[in-house]
């Protein structure tokens, strides 16, 4: 069963206000077969009912071809079909290496008064630090057979096709989650001069506090050497189905009030309006960030996180030929998806992991 995903954007109208929230679902769609990629394969000239699979490979000498071309089309079609909203927090790049550096320069701090006649000081420029992403070779056989072939198992073959395409854009999905949700990828720390609160990755509880925390963490993020701040702002979240509603109900509610009176101060008074109210542009809630109450803040416009190809996805097959030893010896044709490319946080100031296994406490 498909997994689904939900991305909640902010609608603001008039003046920047809020007008309202847009809550998308999204999974993958039903392929619109307006085009059969098998259609063509298994027309039968003068006759409008169609050929069997078995009788189109040995009547048509580019069957074969056809084959692998229909399932490329059902494939490719499937990863299309499949939205990534991750992917809008990702910066894209293309790579020619096995790896690549990417290097955090230092700021320059602030200007000195210097009046006429007096010798300017220069600085030199340091790298605060550099991130190594390394891209990998990703590859998946599967196997038609001759029995699919054979007993017209034209479902089957679009199965594994469709299959296909899904492999892909779930692979990608993992390498992603893996990655912010991997709290040794998150570094920063106050007592490192990267910041003006504390460590960026904790077992946070979502609540007033906890999300106070993790925004100010990334707020007053700043270069180590200088203390210059990066202007950093969190404007996406991204979480698990068991935190829809909490998350939801913490930034979207119009008002705030008590819960009940436990005689204990408010954190926050006794005001009515809510704060956290659009303070966040874009909710992504997906079941690949865990599977307790884990969240992560991001700013999305930082482009923190690199996503770099030295070769797309693509799909090869093994020709249905003597000399091929899948065909000669299993009666199988095999097909190969592969895909080459890395991926890695690169800056993760702009980032707040929680890893946190308690439920949110947003009454």
């Amino acid at each position: 069963m498909a997994e689904q995903i939900k991305e909640i954007t902010i609608q603001r109208g008039i003046n920047d206000q809020i007008s309202g929230f847009k809550d998308t679902v999204i999974e993958p769609k039903p392929l619109l077969e307006t085009y059969d990629p098998f259609a063509k394969l298994l027309e039968r000239e003068g006759s409008s009912f169609p050929m069997r699979l078995l009788e189109t490979m040995v009547l048509k000498p580019d069957a074969a071809n056809m084959l692998r071309d229909g399932i490329r089309f059902l494939a490719f079609s499937q990863i299309a079909s499949m939205g990534q909203p991750w992917k809008q927090l990702v910066r894209m790049e293309s790579s020619s290496k096995p790896e690549e550096m990417y290097l955090r320069d230092s700021a320059l701090g602030v200007i000195p008064i210097k009046n006429s006649g007096e010798d300017v000081d220069f600085t030199n420029r340091s790298f605060e630090g550099s991130t190594k992403v390394t891209n990998y070779l990703y590859r998946l056989g599967v196997i038609v057979t001759g029995d699919d072939i054979k007993f017209d198992r034209i479902g089957v073959i679009r199965q594994i096709a469709t299959d296909l395409g899904r492999s892909a854009v779930v692979t990608e999905d993992d390498a992603f989650f893996t990655d912010i949700q991997t709290t040794g990828n998150f570094t920063r720390n106050s007592t490192t001069n990267d910041n003006d609160i504390g460590a960026n990755t904790a077992a946070t509880t979502f609540n007033a506090l906890g999300l106070d925390l993790a925004m100010a963490t990334i707020s007053t993020s700043k270069d180590r050497k200088t203390g210059h701040y990066l202007n950093y702002h969190a404007d996406t979240i991204l979480t698990t189905p068991r935190m829809e509603w909490p998350v939801k109900q913490m930034l979207m509610s119009p008002i705030l009030m008590r819960a009940a009176d436990t005689g204990a101060a408010e954190v926050r008074g006794m005001g009515t309006t809510n704060p956290y109210t659009g303070t966040l542009q874009r909710i992504i809630i997906h079941p690949k960030v865990g599977t307790s109450y884990q969240w992560n803040l991001v700013d999305s416009t930082a482009y923190s996180y690199v996503w770099q190809t030295v070769d797309p996805w693509q799909i090869l097959q093994e020709n249905q030929i003597e000399a091929s030893e899948a065909w000669l010896v299993r009666n199988a044709i095999r097909y190969v998806i592969m895909g080459y490319f890395g991926h890695g946080i690169i800056d993760d100031r702009a980032w707040y992991c929680s890893s946190s296994t308690t439920a949110p406490t947003v009454s």
